[in-house]
C-alpha cells in the first residue's frame, strides 16, 4: 500500500460514488457514516493555477488486441472525461496510449490500467470495469476495463470482423429486472438496443450511414460509462429525465450537455419515430451530473464552506441522481419512477407510448424488409424478439408511475429542496393507466400481423432445439410480457405503497386504481367474444387476484388489499356472467366463473 499524502474524501448521500464503509463508533449522532470515496489521487504540479496538469495523469493503454478500425473512437471517447476534468481544475487528466504489439508486459499486469477486448462464448456483460482501492483511504490503486467483442455484432464497421450474428438456441432476454444490481450490464442492454435498431433501420429504408452513427455513438456512451466505474463513479439510474421529450432529438442541444445527465444511466437507444427529426442514438460526453459529481471527488483545495455550497447545488433538475439501490426495474421494488434503466426524458410516459408506435411500425414492414434470398429465417425471429424487448421495456416505464413516489435526498434547509417524499401527482398516475390500458391490456397489446408468425425460425444448429422444440411459443411470451407488469402492480409493495402514500398526499386511491385495472383487463370485451390473446390475460391476472386473498402468503397484504381484491373479484364473475361469445370464449368464462366460485369458498 502506498505511503503518500492521499486525503480520504467523506461521502456524501446525494453523489455517488463507490466507498469502503467505515462507521465511527465514537460520535452520538445517529447516521454515524465516515464512508470513503473512491477516487484517483490526482494532485495539480501548479497548486496555484486555476487548471493545472497533474502530477501524475490517470494513464491507460488500449490493449493491442483492438481492432484498428476503433481505435480512434476509443481514445476520443475516453479522453472526454477530460472535460469534467477542467472542471475540477487539471488538464489532461486522462491520457489513453496504445500497447505496442512487441510489448514486454501483459494486459493482466496491475501496475498497468488497460482497456481489454475478449471475445467469450457467452459474455455475461457487453462490458465492465472493475478497480482495486487502498482499503484504509479509498484510494483506486488500479484498474482495467473489459470489452465483450459481442457487444458490436449486429453493427457495421466491425461486423465482418467481429460478427457473431447466431444466437444459437437462445432468445433476446425480454426482460433484465433480475439482473444481479451489484454488476454493470450496461453494454449488454445497449447492444440489444443496437439489434432493434439495426432491424428499425433496414425496415424504415433508413440510409446505411445511421448504422456506422448508431456503432460510434454507442462506442463512445460504453467506454463513458465503463471508465466513469473506474473513475469511482457508481451508477445514476435518475439521469435520463435530463431533457423533455420536445429537446431529445435537438442535437444542438444534446451534443453540448449530453443526451442524459449522466452517462452512468442505462437510458434506451433515442431512436425516433420520425427519422427525419432523428437526433443523437447515444450520449458522447459527460453530463451536468458526471461534471458535477467529479468536481466533488477531484477538486483540490476546497474549503468545507466551498463544499458545502458545491453540494448544495444537487437540488438542480440536471444533477437528479438515484442508483442501483433505488431502482425499480424489478417488480415492487424502490419508489421513485424516474430511478429506473431503459427509459428516456422528463416525459417518460409519452416518450415509452413513442416506442410502441415505433415497434408497431417496424413490426408491419418486417417480413418485407428482411426478405433476403439464400438466407434462413433466423432474423426473423431475433428481430421479432428484440420488437418485444422494446415494448416491454415501455411497458415497465410506464407501470412504474403507479403508485410511485418521487424521492428528494436533499438536506434540511437546502435551496430547492422539496419534501422528501412526493407522491406522483394524480394526472400522471392517471396518464400512466390509459397508456397501459392501450398498448398492454388492450386486445391487441404485443401483437404484430399475423402472417409474420410463420416465419419465426430459428436456424437449425445440430440438435439444438433437443427439448426446447421450435414452437415460437408466441401467447405464452406476449403473456409473460403482461404478466411482468401485473407483477409490479400488484405486488404487496406496491399496493401498500398506495395505501400509506394516501396518507401524505396520493390522491389516486387503491379502490380507483383497482377499479381501472379490473375495467382495463375485462371491459372491452367481456360482453361478447374474447380472443386467445385476452383470455389468457384475464384467467391470469383473476389467479393473481385469487393468491391475493387465498394463498398462505396473501396475509403478507394488508386487509385493505386483500377486502379490494374480493370485491374486485366478486366484480369479474358478475361481468362474465353470461353466455354471449363463440365456443372458446364461453369455455373461458365457464373457467373465470369456476375459478372465482371456488375461491370465495376458500377466503377467510
Amino acid at each position: 500500500m502506498p505511503n503518500n499524502d492521499y486525503e480520504p474524501l467523506i461521502d456524501d448521500p446525494r453523489v455517488g460514488f463507490f466507498t469502503t464503509q467505515v462507521t465511527d463508533m465514537t460520535t452520538i449522532t445517529s447516521a454515524n457514516y465516515r464512508d470513503l470515496v473512491h477516487r484517483w489521487n490526482l494532485k495539480k504540479k501548479d497548486t496555484n493555477a486555476a487548471i493545472s496538469e497533474p502530477v501524475e495523469p490517470i494513464v491507460w493503454w488500449m490493449e493491442n488486441t483492438t481492432p484498428k478500425e476503433i481505435r480512434p473512437i476509443i481514445k476520443k471517447a475516453g479522453e472526454q472525461w477530460n472535460l469534467a476534468f477542467e472542471e475540477a481544475g487539471f488538464k489532461n487528466a486522462i491520457v489513453i496510449k496504445q500497447q505496442p504489439d512487441d510489448a514486454d508486459w501483459d494486459a493482466g499486469d496491475i501496475r498497468y490500467n488497460v482497456l481489454r477486448w475478449t471475445s467469450s462464448p457467452r459474455p455475461p456483460f457487453g462490458g465492465y470495469g472493475p478497480s482495486f482501492v487502498n482499503p484504509r483511504t479509498g484510494e483506486i490503486l488500479g484498474a482495467d476495463i473489459m470489452f465483450e467483442y459481442k457487444s458490436l455484432t449486429n453493427q457495421i464497421r466491425v461486423e465482418k470482423l467481429l460478427g457473431d450474428n447466431s444466437m444459437e438456441n437462445d432468445e433476446l432476454p425480454i426482460d433484465l429486472a433480475h439482473c444481479n444490481h451489484t454488476l454493470c450490464y450496461a453494454g449488454d442492454m445497449a447492444q440489444m438496443d443496437n439489434v432493434f435498431a439495426t432491424f428499425a433501420l433496414k425496415t424504415l429504408g433508413t440510409e446505411q450511414i445511421e448504422k456506422s452513427i448508431i456503432i460510434e455513438q454507442f462506442l463512445y456512451y460504453l467506454v463513458l460509462h465503463e471508465m466513469g466505474h473506474t473513475l469511482g463513479f457508481n451508477h445514476n439510474m435518475k439521469s435520463s429525465q435530463l431533457h423533455p421529450l420536445a429537446d431529445i432529438h435537438n442535437a444542438e442541444i444534446t451534443s453540448k450537455v449530453g443526451l442524459i445527465g449522466s452517462v452512468m444511466d442505462y437510458p434506451s437507444i433515442n431512436f425516433a419515430l420520425d427519422n427525419t427529426k432523428q437526433g443523437q442514438y447515444w450520449t458522447t460526453r459527460p453530463g451536468p451530473y458526471d461534471m458535477w459529481a467529479i468536481k466533488f471527488a477531484y477538486q483540490t483545495g476546497r474549503t468545507d464552506k466551498e463544499t458545502i455550497d458545491l453540494m448544495a447545488q444537487s437540488t438542480q433538475h440536471d444533477l437528479l441522481f438515484g442508483n442501483d439501490a433505488d431502482d425499480m426495474r424489478s417488480a415492487g421494488k424502490a419508489m421513485d419512477p424516474r430511478v429506473n434503466v431503459g427509459d428516456l426524458t422528463s416525459d417518460a410516459i409519452p416518450y415509452a407510448a413513442e416506442r410502441f408506435e415505433l415497434t408497431r411500425l417496424v413490426g408491419a414492414g418486417l417480413l418485407k424488409s428482411l426478405k433476403e434470398d439464400g438466407k434462413s429465417y433466423h432474423d426473423h425471429r431475433i428481430s421479432y424478439h428484440s420488437l418485444l424487448r422494446e415494448q416491454s421495456k415501455a411497458a415497465t416505464t410506464i407501470s412504474r408511475y403507479i403508485g410511485g413516489v418521487y424521492v428528494d435526498r436533499a438536506f434540511i434547509g437546502q435551496e430547492g429542496a422539496t419534501k422528501p417524499f412526493t407522491p406522483v401527482p394524480l394526472e400522471k398516475q392517471k396518464e400512466a393507466m390509459t397508456a397501459l390500458d392501450e398498448y398492454v391490456f388492450s386486445p391487441d397489446a404485443f401483437t404484430f400481423p399475423n402472417d409474420i408468425y410463420n416465419y419465426l425460425q430459428l436456424q437449425r444448429r445440430g440438435f439444438g432445439f433437443f427439448g426446447a422444440g421450435e414452437d415460437p411459443k408466441i401467447h405464452e411470451t406476449v403473456l409473460a410480457n403482461q404478466k411482468s407488469i401485473l407483477n409490479h402492480l400488484l405486488h404487496k409493495n406496491t399496493l401498500q405503497r398506495i395505501v400509506n402514500s394516501e396518507l401524505y398526499g396520493n390522491s389516486y386511491k387503491l379502490a380507483d386504481f383497482m377499479s381501472d385495472l379490473n375495467n382495463s383487463i375485462f371491459k372491452n370485451d367481456i360482453s361478447g367474444s374474447v380472443n386467445s390473446f385476452r383470455q389468457n390475460l384475464q384467467i391470469e391476472y383473476t389467479k393473481m387476484l385469487i393468491e391475493m386473498v387465498t394463498d398462505p402468503k396473501s396475509k403478507m397484504h394488508i386487509h385493505n388489499v386483500r377486502s379490494n381484491a374480493i370485491y374486485n373479484l366478486k366484480l369479474i364473475y358478475k361481468m362474465a356472467n353470461n353466455s354471449a361469445g363463440d365456443i372458446s370464449t364461453k369455455a373461458h368464462k365457464s373457467h373465470l366463473l369456476l375459478l372465482i366460485e371456488n375461491a370465495l369458498k376458500e377466503v377467510k
